[in-house]
């Protein structure tokens, strides 16, 4: 009786190098990188409108949030710039300059930055009504309350007994 059996072998074919492919040209990864960059500001401006609102109690500011964006962008290209400086290949140091650039552009662009605030707006008050929807959820289930059934029957009566048409008519002004 053998404790330990050898597996069989596969067979995995023969290795064959896949064919080069050529870099993607530095425009490409640049705008790319900027794209990136602006979705990490908006995701920041968002996270900030939730914790002005829900933490803070602060009103919104759109002037505030605008300052926010510009320096989330300026603190971007310094980054790239420090990047810059430990740069080994000449390609990566185009790919740097040209980010840290694009970031500045993008810091001054005064509707960009418009609308990122607008975008994280959305996010975050999307965000903060599914907060809650869940709590006001988990406060209240109907099930758990032990007078539910008991008044349900009440209830049902009480909806029946309304004239729609009476109620429908009361709310037509005489024009």
């Amino acid at each position: 009786m053998r404790l330990f059996r050898r597996r069989p072998r596969l067979n995995l074919g023969k290795f064959r190098a896949p064919e080069p492919i050529e870099p993607a040209p530095i425009e490409r990864i640049v705008e790319e990188g900027v794209l990136i960059a602006r979705n990490a500001v908006r995701m920041a401006v968002k996270n900030r409108i939730i914790v002005d609102a829900a933490r803070d109690h602060l009103d919104f500011d759109d002037g505030a949030l605008a300052g926010l964006v510009h320096v989330e962008f300026d603190q971007l290209a310094e980054q790239a710039e420090r990047l810059l400086k430990v740069s080994h290949t000449e390609r990566n140091r185009e790919v740097q300059v040209g980010l840290a650039e694009g970031l500045r552009q993008a810091s001054m662009d005064g509707e960009l930055i418009s609308t990122i605030i607008d975008e994280a707006r959305e996010l975050a008050w999307s965000e903060i009504g599914t907060a809650i929807v869940a709590k006001l959820r988990e406060a209240y289930s109907p099930m758990e309350d032990p007078k539910y059934q008991a008044q349900r029957a009440r209830r049902l009566r009480e909806f029946r007994s309304i004239n729609f048409a009476e109620l429908e008519a009361s709310s037509h002004g005489e024009y």
